[in-house]
């Protein structure tokens, strides 16, 4: 497949074309730490373009994207939730409560993700991102569900909703169980620290669940499996790792309102491009 990305780009952009990938993988990490949401809304448009070049086949290539998304996701969220634990800003036990509903969902999407068309998957991903920015550009404090979480079958539906959706569109979850937990009384900080908890309970068995879908489907595409393609992996990962603690730090040193904004701007936008991506 790299030869194949080499033969598509004149020689004088091939340079260009590595240095956005480390800017893409820089900018992941970043907004993971800065949002807790594991920088799959970065890293699936950036991956959906490189194997648009490479000529991988029009039905696989979202899926691919996603599925090696969410495999970069397990290590960026790892690091991003460790570093807002030691800054106090993680409910463990919030996420010990949620984790079974969370993989019940990420195992449904997984198994209903291969029967979704790539073009649709884009569209889903686009509204329910741009929905998701109307919401923080337009938060108000006193928008709330309750005072706490809720221990009751809500929990299950959140959880199990959050997993889903999370896993069909290859993102840790941050984008939306950040402002669930607001609605539940969530300082804007604990609930971004708590989110890439979340996304890593989400990830490492939703790359699971892509492995399966894409070897059950016959998928058989140069260093990859099933959905996961490993030189993906290698070329945004150790950046995204490297990058989510200073996003981290960014984020306790924003106030409360300046996050709420920069989170909904940057949401806002990457909705608007993955909707002319599905127009195109």
């Amino acid at each position: 497949m790299f030869s194949t990305i080499l033969n598509n780009i004149p020689p004088d952009q091939i340079a260009l074309l590595i240095s956005l990938l480390l800017i893409t993988g820089i900018f992941a990490g970043t907004i993971a730490g800065l949002f807790g949401i594991g920088g799959g809304v970065v890293i699936v448009p950036a991956l959906y373009y490189i194997f648009t070049l490479a000529e991988i086949d029009e039905q696989s290539r979202m899926h691919l994207a996603v599925g090696t998304s969410l495999a970069n996701i397990i290590p960026t969220s790892i690091i991003s939730a460790y570093s807002h634990y030691q800054k106090k800003a993680v409910d463990f036990n919030l996420i010990k409560i949620v984790t079974p509903s969370l993989i019940i969902g990420v195992i449904l999407g997984a198994l209903v993700v291969s029967n979704i068309s790539g073009s649709i998957l884009m569209l889903i991903y686009a509204f329910l991102l741009f929905n998701i920015a109307l919401l923080f550009f337009f938060w108000q404090d006193r928008w709330q569900l309750g005072s706490i979480f809720p221990t009751n079958y809500l929990k299950h539906v959140y959880g199990s909703s959050i997993g889903f959706i999370s896993t069909i569109i290859g993102i840790g979850g941050g984008s939306l169980s950040t402002p669930l937990l607001k609605i539940y009384n969530f300082e804007i900080h604990r609930a971004i620290g708590t989110a890439a908890g979340i996304g890593a309970v989400i990830a490492m068995p939703g790359t699971i669940g892509f492995i399966i879908s894409g070897i059950y489907n016959d998928v058989n595409l140069p260093l990859s499996l099933g959905y996961v393609n490993f030189l993906g992996l290698l070329m945004i990962s150790p950046m995204t790792v490297l990058a989510a603690p200073y996003g981290v730090k960014l984020a306790h040193y924003l106030s409360k309102t300046a996050l709420n904004k920069a989170f909904a701007f940057f949401i806002f936008c990457m909705s608007v491009r993955l909707f002319f991506e599905w127009l195109n």
